[in-house]
């Protein structure tokens, strides 16, 4: 008689724990939420092709408006993950404070 690998003797092969494990078929919840948005993204390139003139610092020249608001949205993002950051870092300095 052959024992399973995924059993751990008690003949459950559920790690002992008496639930059942979900099984879902299908695509899960998070690739059907990113393909929609690669879907968007394309949608906003192609009604956005067209090029705008702009004059910042040392970047003046002739740009897809697409790629300016890329960048405008990153930069947006980068700036708020770098707060985000440092209110953790400074919310766990003042636990670690506490805790003492």
């Amino acid at each position: 008689m052959h024992q399973r690998d995924d059993m751990d003797g008690d003949g459950s092969g559920n790690g002992g724990s008496g639930g059942w494990v979900e099984r879902r078929e299908g695509p899960s919840t998070k690739l059907i939420v990113a393909g929609v948005l690669v879907v968007l993204l394309v949608v906003f390139l192609l009604q956005n092709a067209e090029t705008t003139k702009i004059r910042f610092l040392f970047l003046d020249g002739t740009y897809p408006l697409w790629s300016l608001l890329v960048v405008g949205a990153a930069l947006g993002f980068a700036a708020g993950w770098l707060v985000s950051a440092a209110r953790g870092r400074r919310r766990l300095q003042r636990r670690a404070q506490d805790d003492r």
